[in-house]
């Protein structure tokens, strides 16, 4: 995987399914890791989704860009339940903070279990043209069209965070390696100073976001589109999309 949330081209079962069969199945996958719980289920988890991995010939470099990119998340979440979780004869005690083996395992299963999830995600991105997504999450939902759900609008909404996703990781990596050239190693300084470097990041993200989006506003008016119009699907044809 070349890319965090990106399509991969290539050959696998995976990649043959249809859009639809592998959004139900990635449903019925993380409904399966978020009820895992012992030790032994949570392995048969991650045994799966591995084998979900190498059967979609997409690589394994992707998934771990994607877990590494949260560490300080999944560090933060273990440490709060590791500390803040109410069990009995603590191996620590930091003021009002005991730190528990009940606390860990908690935290423990939270980190796998969102790990898991993320690897999911990013299969399903990597083995689905955006394209076919979009019109997997129409075809799913299309019944619910018909009592007032605004399916169009669902799935514009999927198909441009689909889209988008990949291009702002981009652009940010992107403002982190400038802000290192003219301020030099963010991991260099205190910690302070470091979390004040990765807020000032936000600013030009979130401005280059609303940018592209006015962008993709203009260029959709330009182009005539309109949501109640026929809609061509990823596999060629023109179909009424009903409201």
């Amino acid at each position: 995987m070349r890319e965090v949330f990106g399509y991969v081209w290539a050959d696998s079962p995976l990649h043959r399914l249809g859009a639809p069969v592998k959004i139900v199945g990635l449903v019925c996958c993380v409904v399966l890791v978020v009820l895992a719980s012992t030790p032994l289920e949570l392995a048969a988890a991650a045994v799966g989704v591995a084998a979900l991995a190498v059967l979609s010939r997409t690589g394994w470099r992707a998934a771990v860009r994607a877990a590494w990119g949260m560490r300080w998340f999944l560090l933060t979440v273990l440490a709060l339940n590791a500390l803040l979780f109410d069990g009995a004869d603590p191996l620590l005690v930091f003021g009002p903070a005991r730190l528990t083996l009940e606390g860990l395992a908690q935290g423990g299963r939270i980190v796998v279990r969102t790990l898991l999830v993320v690897v999911l995600g990013t299969l399903l991105t990597a083995t689905t043209r955006p394209q076919e997504l979009v019109d997997g999450v129409r075809s799913l939902m299309r019944p619910l069209g018909r009592l007032g759900m605004p399916v169009e609008v669902v799935a514009l909404a999927v198909g441009v965070t689909v889209q988008f996703v990949p291009t702002l990781l981009r652009e940010s990596h992107q403002l982190m390696r400038a802000q290192q050239v003219r301020c030099g190693g963010v991991e260099a300084r205190g910690i302070m100073r470091r979390a004040v470097s990765y807020v000032r990041l936000l600013v030009p993200i979130f401005v280059s976001a609303v940018r592209r989006a006015d962008e993709l506003s203009v260029a959709m008016e330009a182009r005539g589109y309109r949501l109640d119009r026929p809609r061509e699907s990823a596999r060629g044809g023109v179909r009424k999309v009903r409201q």
